[in-house]
Formats: structure tokens, C-alpha cells, sequence
């Protein structure tokens, strides 16, 4: 989503954007004065676009681990100056990789798209996922803990890819494939990317996938799994989404569903967290080994 200065967003859609819970900005906004949301005739919040991006700059220093009370009131230049200092992926990125981020920054959405296709094509399905979308997924996530990149260019990234991994998608469907696996996010997780790359890993792997999209309430996922007869359950967790999200999520998930359909997590914010009950995918690789080891039962 491109910001201009003198937009307004709403708590509910810089919750979404920024992965900052609404309590949690209320809470910031009376322990340290910040963000300083404009009010309306009913009282309800709404925040400049400089908040909004200093919010996102916050949320990355959060997710390396450091405490709100030690970076919320700080300026823009100091936020940058401290994701600055953060431990960098040390590996070179290649010739490829610069390629695509560079089209990428440039905002070349059809180009992009050929690009991305081109590389699929040429390297096939599972290398294409592992060893050039996976690794660019990181540049990318890297570039905005520095500020490099806007929301609006990592959401022109996201649908490019998702145009190029549905269409391939689509040649591989199987009805009759094993095992039948319903996908999907829950209600606050809106990114789509991760479960793109899920469900292009299933079904490569001759799995036969139900694709929800994102944000299903539980119970419309109890009644999709019920209907459609399935194996188990894969939900996708970025790192937008709080360790608390998560966790009151899978556990409510898991208390809904009956026990014989299994729950897989995956994805960068649920990689720390624990569910019993829930099995925490680390990786693509590791998806492909599971589905084997299930078509082997």
C-alpha cells in the first residue's frame, strides 16, 4: 500500500499493516506517547502515514528481540540507526537475486513477472522455491528492516510471485492426490505469499490442497475441514503476527478440530512456538519430506 504524507489510516488497518496489535498501540500510546493517533467527531483513531512507517521500523527492532520501552520513543533516525547495527545475512546475494530486487525497487510489476516465470521454468518448481524464492523472500524482509522498502513495493513483490506460482499451480492439481490438505490463514495473518509457497510445495509433492485464503475464521475452517474430508490442516504465520496471536490461535484451533485431522504450522512467526498437538514446519524441504513419510503410512 503506497503512503502519501497526509494519509490517514485507521488502528484497524495499521494493525494489519504493521503487525502491532490494536491494544498494543493504545497501551504505547499512553505509556510513551506514542503513536499520536488523530481523533475524529466519534473518537476513533486515525494515524499519518510517518507513524505508520516509523510503527514498521519498531516492529522489526521487536522481532530481533528488543524490549518496546527501549525503542518505541525514539526518533526515525535513531530506529534506522540501530537496524543498521543488526546482524546482517552475511551470504552474497547472486546475479539473479540482485536482478529481481532490483526490478522489485523499480516498481516493474510485468517484468517482474516474466522474470520470476523465466527463472521457474528454467530451474523447475522445487529448485525455483528453495534456491531463488526463498532466499529473495529474506532480501526483501532484510531491505525493510533497513527502510529500503515500502509497503507498496513488497505487496507489488507478493502478487507477482503469487500470479506466477498459481498458474503452475493449476497444472498440478490432483483430486485424487494424498494427502488432502486445506490451507489457509487465521484472522489477522493477511499475507498470502507464504501460503502460495506452501501450497506450490503440496502439490508438487502430489498432495491434493483446498486453498481457503487468508484470515478464515476457526470455525469456517472446523466446517471447511469437516465438508471437504481432509488429512489435516496448514496454517501460515508470518512475522507480522505476535507470539500471543499465535499461540491463542493454534491452541483454539487445535481444541476445534477433531484430533485425527493433524494441524501443520509454518512460516517465520510461528518458527519459536510450540502447540501441542501442532506440528511446526522449519522449512519447505522439511514439508516435502512430511508428505512423503504420509503417503508412506
Amino acid at each position: 500500500m503506497s503512503k502519501t504524507k497526509f494519509e490517514l489510516f485507521n488502528i484497524g488497518i495499521v494493525e494489519r499493516e504493521t503487525g502491532i496489535g490494536k491494544d498494543t498501540l493504545r497501551v504505547w500510546e499512553k505509556r510513551y506517547g506514542f503513536p499520536l493517533p488523530i481523533r475524529d467527531e466519534r473518537d476513533d483513531r486515525f494515524y499519518p502515514a510517518e507513524q505508520v512507517e516509523k510503527l514498521h521500523l519498531i516492529k522489526r527492532l521487536l522481532d530481533s528481540g528488543m524490549r518496546p520501552v527501549k525503542v518505541v520513543g525514539l526518533s526515525m533516525e535513531e530506529l534506522k540507526c540501530l537496524l543498521e547495527r543488526l546482524p546482517q545475512n552475511q551470504a552474497v546475494p547472486s546475479d539473479e537475486l540482485l536482478m529481481l530486487f532490483k526490478l522489485i525497487k523499480a516498481n516493474q510489476a510485468n517484468p517482474l513477472r516474466l522474470a520470476l516465470s523465466r527463472s521457474m521454468l528454467q530451474q523447475g518448481l522445487g529448485d525455483f522455491l528453495s534456491k531463488t524464492l526463498t532466499p529473495l523472500n529474506h532480501l526483501v524482509g532484510e531491505a525493510w528492516m533497513r527502510g529500503e522498502i515500502r509497503i507498496f513495493e513488497e505487496h507489488l513483490y507478493s502478487q507477482q510471485v503469487t500470479t506466477v506460482l498459481s498458474a503452475v499451480i493449476a497444472t498440478l492439481r490432483d483430486s485424487n492426490g494424498s494427502p488432502r490438505v486445506l490451507l489457509t490463514t487465521l484472522p489477522g495473518e493477511a499475507h498470502a505469499l507464504g501460503l502460495s509457497m506452501v501450497e506450490a510445495t503440496l502439490s508438487l509433492s502430489g498432495a491434493h490442497c483446498i486453498m481457503l485464503g487468508v484470515q478464515t475464521p476457526i470455525s469456517e475452517i472446523v466446517l471447511a475441514a469437516n465438508t471437504q474430508q481432509v488429512d489435516l490442516v496448514a496454517l501460515s504465520f508470518s512475522a507480522a503476527m505476535t507470539p500471543a496471536q499465535i499461540k491463542i490461535g493454534l491452541t483454539k484451533m487445535r481444541n476445534a478440530l477433531p484430533q485425527e485431522v493433524a494441524i501443520w504450522a509454518g512460516g517465520s512467526g510461528v518458527s519459536r512456538h510450540l502447540t501441542e498437538g501442532v506440528w511446526v514446519v522449519k522449512s519447505l524441504f522439511e514439508l516435502t519430506e512430511a508428505v512423503g513419510v504420509w503417503q508412506a503410512k
